[in-house]
């Protein structure tokens, strides 16, 4: 599996995380599950990451969320008909998102959680749950 680019990706991700800035955090965890798949990476680990950035950006309420979902929706139609390996609870998709260093995923969520938004999990759900009804139309 080609390293650069995913390293590349990591790097940038630990440093959105460390500018606490949610929408680059979603927009590199995309970025991440992209290069993940593309080198043939683990499906549990870069849809984790799909998922990751959908959960930031409907938590933020963020313009680029049709996008992620549409991203997130292809890993269903990838694995039809079973069913992708995501992540089946919130605790399981912090520890696999988290193993990048600097990554803060659990802070973030509850951070963008306190005015009232979703929590983490329902987030999670809530992304899924779209992203699914997207993949079967």
């Amino acid at each position: 599996m080609p390293e650069t680019p995913i390293l590349i990706q990591q790097l940038a991700l630990r440093n959105a995380y460390a500018a606490d800035d949610p929408a680059r955090c979603a927009a590199h965890h995309l970025n991440l599950a992209r290069q993940m798949e593309g080198a043939g990476g683990d499906p549990s680990t870069w849809l984790a990451h799909c998922v990751a950035g959908a959960v930031l950006l409907f938590q933020s309420d963020d313009d680029l969320l049709p996008n992620a979902l549409g991203q997130l929706a292809m890993g269903f139609v990838q694995h039809a008909p079973r069913r992708p390996p995501l992540p089946g609870d919130f605790d399981t998709l912090t520890a696999i998102v988290e193993q990048v260093d600097g990554v803060r995923f659990r802070a973030m969520t509850e951070r963008l959680s306190l005015n009232g938004g979703a929590s983490g999990d329902e987030a999670r759900r809530a992304v899924v749950g779209l992203a699914r009804l997207m993949a079967t139309g």
